[in-house]
């Protein structure tokens, strides 16, 4: 499965990722590019993606830029 932009296109207002003021489309793309190398699928990018844990997350970093290998050690517990 190829994940694209598009499946980003969520609407909520909860506080998680994609929410959160520090993402961007380059966060976006470095998100894609490691969910799509670790085969997540649509259902488990999504459900990571509104979770309060991906708000934490990116809050962590906000002051850095996030490589794959940060989303890579985030995203790989939904591969278990």
């Amino acid at each position: 499965m190829c994940l694209r932009n598009s499946d980003l296109n969520i609407t909520t207002i909860r506080p998680c990722y994609l929410t959160h003021p520090a993402r961007n489309e380059d966060t976006d793309d470095v998100l894609l590019d490691t969910a799509n190398q670790l085969d997540l699928t649509r259902r488990d990018l999504v459900q990571w993606v509104v979770s309060k844990s991906s708000w934490h997350f990116m809050s962590e970093f906000a002051q850095q830029e996030i490589d794959v290998n940060d989303f890579s050690k985030e995203l790989e517990r939904l591969c278990a």
